[in-house]
């Protein structure tokens, strides 16, 4: 019955447990006990989801969701907020939001930051689907969730609150934020392949 979201949430708050010092082993579990004290460790700064951004830029614009400028500003904004990374999302918000957006036709009654998060989500899914195409990279991912917010935006007329840039924001950091806290649940997975393999197997779980 848990969405991917709160899976997430959970492996974050497991990899904290085992991160808050040598005697903290009330929750531990040996994947985690074993790798995150030395190898985790380093997660905060290198250990982030990097990003060929030419390849992200390219590859939003070629799935028509609007100017090249959007999605490298969406990309700085991300970067430039890493404390957000680590910030749950909000699970409730982004699935009501889903919901309103392509369940019941009212994306445009929402605020561009919700709406870029439901177009994450609705990117995930298409992924977890088989129609992420391409192996469901890193780069590809956020960029199909920024394209899609772009896109969802213009059908829309508009959001209640923001503009498109707010929009593209929201998608890209939903995204971040997922990467991010999904690579703690999977920390024996290897590299950037065992973070985006454990979020679509979340994704898979989402009804």
């Amino acid at each position: 019955m848990d969405s991917f979201m709160n899976l997430a949430k959970q492996g974050y708050e497991a990899y904290s447990q085992s991160q808050g010092g040598g005697d903290s082993d009330a929750r531990k579990t040996g994947g985690e006990e074993y790798n995150s004290p030395h190898n985790s460790g380093q997660q905060g700064g290198q250990g982030r989801p990097q990003f060929n951004e030419d390849e992200v830029v390219q590859t939003a614009q070629n799935h028509g969701g609007g100017d090249s400028s959007l999605f490298s500003s969406a990309l700085g904004f991300v970067h430039q907020n890493k404390s957000q990374h680590d910030e749950p999302v909000d699970e409730e918000a982004v699935q009501s939001a889903h919901q309103q957006a392509y369940h019941e036709g009212g994306a445009g009654n929402l605020d561009a930051s919700s709406m870029g998060s439901a177009a994450a989500l609705q990117t995930l899914k298409k992924f977890t689907s088989g129609g992420g195409g391409g192996g469901g990279s890193q780069n590809q991912l956020i960029s199909m969730a920024m394209a899609e917010a772009g896109k969802l935006f213009d059908q829309s007329g508009g959001a209640s609150g923001g503009n498109k840039q707010d929009a593209v924001n929201g998608a890209a950091m939903t995204v971040m934020k997922l990467l991010v806290q999904s690579k703690f649940s999977s920390m024996t997975g290897g590299g950037s392949s065992g973070g985006i393999g454990s979020l679509l197997s979340m994704a898979s779980k989402f009804a």
